[in-house]
């Protein structure tokens, strides 16, 4: 998947705006504009996939223009647009949709083959702008170009899309994505964002919200799972689901709820077991802070997890590594 980034901190301040003018022009056919004459700051990363681009777009006040003579380059793209962070506000006003303005946490879509305007007034206002050729997109949202259609974004699922885009725009690490798995899982929220068709609707949410909310919950406890207080209850009512939902769906990946948790905290002992940090502290405290209430336990679940004790995971790490002469 090509990866693409732009800084206009890569330029002299006398440069920034025509630096701009220039990378907008030849990436997106679009022209760039200053409300006012200071120098730009923008930041942008850019992610391409197979008949899908996104682009995570941090700008100081902008106008961006799209205008009839260069919707003449042949691309039709459904664009979805999301403000996802900050507190800045933008404005658009695009062709077949006319004028919406997006705080953040709010999205619309439009079509890059009509003319429009963005504009940026927030001194660090940001975009998430995802693409998709109608090949693509257009056979799951049935006629989103209908007059009667909202152009706004579905909020139920605008926070799992703006995940989504969001961890796929990211420098690519040393392991890349699945690009199908990702592009499947752009397309079902998509769909469900504009306002799929119900049959479509239905297999979207079975396949890209659930994978989306699934992946959001895991993250979360990542974080929260040492916590005492983490419960299934808890993180139901935190992500707008039942606990019986949350049940369903670790069971569909072939393990429980309480399992994953439990491998999580066992993960976690073994780490503060390992680490020089944890060498003062007891054996007791660490399962303590890893979630547990019962050393017993806690004891017999770490030996069949590891296959040591704790005892001898801490010997092993502190042991010296002898090199042979």
């Amino acid at each position: 998947m090509a990866y693409i980034t732009f800084s206009t901190s890569n330029y002299p301040e006398a440069e920034r705006l025509e630096a701009s003018q220039d990378i907008y022009a030849a990436m997106a056919n679009i022209e760039v504009s200053l409300p006012r004459g200071n120098a730009p700051e923008i930041e942008t990363r850019i992610r391409l996939l197979p008949g899908i681009s996104i682009a995570l777009i941090k700008t100081s006040p902008l106008n961006v223009k799209r205008r009839s003579r260069q919707i003449q380059d042949g691309n039709d793209d459904i664009a979805l647009l999301l403000n996802p962070a900050g507190r800045s506000p933008w404005r658009s006003e695009l062709g077949g949709v006319g004028e919406v303005e997006c705080p953040p946490g709010a999205g619309c879509f439009g079509f890059n083959d009509r003319p429009g305007t963005i504009e940026f007034r927030g001194s660090q206002t940001y975009m998430l702008n995802v693409c998709f050729s109608r090949s693509l997109l257009g056979p799951l949202v049935g006629d989103i170009e209908r007059t009667s259609q909202s152009p706004r974004l579905a909020p139920e699922t605008f926070a799992h899309l703006a995940q989504c885009a969001i961890e796929l725009v990211r420098a690519p690490g040393p392991e890349d994505h699945d690009v199908l798995a990702d592009t499947n899982r752009l397309l079902d929220l998509a769909a469900l964002s504009v306002g799929a068709p119900r049959d479509i609707a239905i297999t979207a949410r079975h396949r890209g919200l659930k994978q989306s909310r699934l992946r959001a919950i895991k993250a979360d406890l990542r974080i929260s799972a040492w916590q005492g207080d983490t419960s299934l209850g808890w993180l139901a009512k935190r992500h707008g689901v039942s606990p019986g939902y949350i049940r369903a769906m670790f069971e569909q990946e072939g393990l429980s709820f309480t399992d994953y948790v439990l491998d999580l905290r066992l993960e976690r002992v073994f780490h503060c077991l390992r680490s020089p940090t944890y060498t003062h502290k007891k054996v007791a405290d660490i399962v303590y802070d890893a979630g547990f209430n019962n050393l017993s336990w806690f004891y017999r679940a770490f030996k069949r997890r590891f296959d040591l004790t704790p005892g001898e995971v801490r010997e092993l790490a502190s042991s010296p590594i002898e090199t042979p002469a």
